[in-house]
């Protein structure tokens, strides 16, 4: 019999080599990743460059591997399909729950659900109440700073305020949407929620906030046009720490937050009357913005949710518009927010009171956190899962 070519020695060689590191073999048995150092050949390259490659070799040479490499092969990728399986109906699942792939209704089509107030309610045409005003639940006045001027909400019995389990539609005397606010949209994935806020957590205390002389957090992520004094369109570059952090773990922090900012537009979307998201999307279109992005990828399209589960990639789905906005117990004055799109979105996924005692509520005390549409004289009392839209160009307050 002719001698074994030196290639076919060399393979052999190699797959005794695999088989015999008790590393790359537990690896490959618990589905675990096998990098190019784990597949070296002694202190020389591996001849398979990954797992796939490793099992192309192993298949056009199945006479020279032993068989309990064959076997942890076989088990490495039974495990990797289960995992696709996992992730995928994982996927549909969340997808499903949140209805993300639903044909958004209009205004009338939620009202007509049953769950949906849709209630006629025209703003004022002009207002007594100054920007910069503070606002304050009624009966926590005392909380006010002195000196500092400040409206008790709601000031009358024409205002309007929506409880925490409410969810309503205003529309004005023509029809059209004022503001929005629908409760629960995640209700059956709290583990959502609580990925979502710990990426909230991060942002802020990695970030650098917009908005210093207002209370709590605001952070700023995707682009912007820069300061007004040196208008630059980029990308915002706000870690505070980034001269310590490699540029992975950079990248990691700006994919965990790009991806909740994802599956919150594509929930927002999804839940809010079909004419408000169609005339936002419109607007995006003619202000030509690009999506939402991060340094290092040039994709316009797909995310990913980091969860404890395991990661899952959305990767056709659509990203968020070019900017958006975290916070953590912010508080604004009375102000408008002035936007190119007609509608700001907004997501709450956290409200709770650490401490009631200590924060003293009782006697009909509120807990903050709600939103005020001045000219409409309606309070939102802020909620854990609720979704909201509001008109960009109002007197609006956060307290």
């Amino acid at each position: 019999m002719a001698p074994q070519p030196t290639d076919q020695t060399h393979l052999r060689q190699y797959f005794e080599h695999l088989a015999g590191n008790s590393t790359v073999m537990h690896a490959l048995q618990i589905g675990a990743d096998v990098g190019e150092d784990l597949l070296a050949f002694g202190d020389k390259p591996g001849l398979a460059n990954s797992v796939s490659h490793l099992k192309s070799l192993t298949t056009k040479n199945a006479g020279l591997v032993p068989g309990s490499l064959h076997q942890a092969l076989e088990v490495y990728f039974l495990q990797c399909r289960r995992r696709k399986n996992a992730a995928r109906s994982e996927k549909r699942t969340i997808a499903r729950v949140l209805g993300l792939h639903a044909t958004p209704l209009s205004a009338k089509s939620l009202a007509d659900t049953g769950t949906v107030r849709m209630v006629t309610r025209d703003r004022s045409a002009k207002t007594s109440y100054k920007r910069g005003t503070l606002l304050v639940d009624r009966g926590n006045e005392d909380l006010v700073g002195s000196g500092d001027t400040a409206l008790s909400v709601p000031v009358d019995d024409s205002w309007y305020v929506i409880e925490p389990d409410e969810s309503i539609i205003f529309v004005d005397s023509k029809g059209s949407v004022t503001l929005a606010v629908l409760r629960g949209k995640c209700g059956q994935r709290p583990d959502l929620l609580t990925y979502v806020n710990s990426i909230i957590d991060e942002a802020v205390n990695d970030r650098k906030g917009v908005r210093p002389t207002h209370g709590g957090e605001l952070v700023q992520f995707g682009w912007n046009a820069g300061p007004r004094h040196a208008r630059v369109f980029g990308l915002v570059n706000n870690l505070t720490n980034k001269k310590k952090l490699s540029m992975t773990t950079r990248q990691q922090k700006d994919s965990r937050a790009l991806g909740i900012l994802a599956l919150s537009w594509n929930l927002l979307v999804a839940s809010l009357p079909a004419e408000v998201s169609t005339s936002c999307i419109e607007a995006i279109g003619e202000a030509g913005l690009p999506a939402m992005t991060v340094k290092g990828n040039d994709l316009d399209f797909g995310y990913t949710l980091d969860l404890p589960g395991g990661p899952l990639s959305f990767s056709t789905a659509e990203r968020a518009p070019s900017e958006a906005y975290m916070s953590q117990n912010y508080e604004s004055p009375i102000h408008t927010d002035q936007l190119y799109a007609p509608y700001a979105m907004n997501w709450v996924t956290l409200h709770a009171i650490m401490d009631p005692e200590q924060c003293q509520l009782h006697g009909g005390r509120s807990s903050g956190g709600n939103y005020v549409d001045v000219s409409l004289k309606v309070v939102v009392k802020c909620a854990t899962d609720t979704v909201m839209v509001f008109l960009s160009l109002v007197c609006s307050s956060t307290l």
